[in-house]
């Protein structure tokens, strides 16, 4: 992949609203809709995506101006400024049924990899949805941050609105006091970090265990959860001593 991909060149669009906890940065944010320029003659003509970065799924739902039940839409997902990426892809079969395939995309290569993700296609309501669970997007990491683009083919024609950086969750790299009260001793680590909605930092470790430490949302005195060196699995939480 090339900048010009993740950098969207040729898709004219503007934010129209973001929704953040507390900021108007977009990669601050939960969800950000993005405003697609019209096509004309519009063979395929996106009007609006909504990119939803959420604890569990990365989400893109498409509008489209008199959207029929035939074509193809692709949703690319990945890290920021990185040239790898996961591309989700729906299109319509002869049947009228929906076919979903999930790809992991290099610079050299193009993987089939098996994830049930959903996907709606509404020909009435103008719309076609779709949701990736993060389970099934392994980038060796936990990304408070992702790159979301989405593109949709009808024929020949194909109309790419401008790609997003969406950060995770309602408090991207931070924790929250109610975020902390969720976190339950025997609760994997990565179950723990999208409730948190960061990977936090390394704190200390001992035989048998370790801990992260997750900055306050609020500020002041952060928090740390203790997990279990043999099964990454929560075994205690609490409040950074000052």
């Amino acid at each position: 992949m090339n900048n010009s991909l993740k950098l969207g060149l040729g898709a004219v669009a503007t934010v129209l609203a973001v929704t953040a906890a507390g900021t108007a940065d977009s990669a601050s944010a939960l969800t950000v809709r993005v405003h697609d320029a019209r096509n004309t003659p519009a063979a395929v003509d996106i009007t609006t995506v909504t990119y939803r970065n959420a604890e569990l799924s990365a989400r893109a739902t498409v509008h489209v101006r008199n959207l029929h039940r035939s074509g193809t839409l692709r949703l690319l997902i990945g890290p920021v400024d990185a040239d790898v990426m996961y591309r989700a892809t729906v299109w319509v079969r002869s049947n009228g049924h929906l076919g979903k395939r999930l790809q992991y995309l290099t610079d050299l290569s193009t993987e089939t990899r098996s994830c049930r993700f959903s996907a709606t296609w509404s020909a009435s309501r103008d719309l076609v949805r779709v949701s990736v669970p993060h389970a099934c997007l392994r980038f060796g990491q936990f990304l408070t941050t992702e790159w979301l683009r989405a593109s949709l083919r009808v024929g020949a024609r194909t109309d790419t609105a401008a790609g997003r950086n969406v950060g995770r969750g309602s408090s991207p790299g931070c924790a929250t006091a109610a975020e902390m009260r969720s976190i339950r001793r025997g609760m994997t680590k990565p179950r723990a970090q999208a409730i948190l909605d960061t990977a936090g930092r390394f704190g200390d470790g001992a035989a048998g265990g370790y801990s992260r430490v997750y900055r306050s949302c609020s500020g002041g005195r952060g928090w740390f959860v203790e997990y279990d060196g043999f099964t990454n699995r929560v075994v205690g939480k609490g409040r950074v001593r000052g």
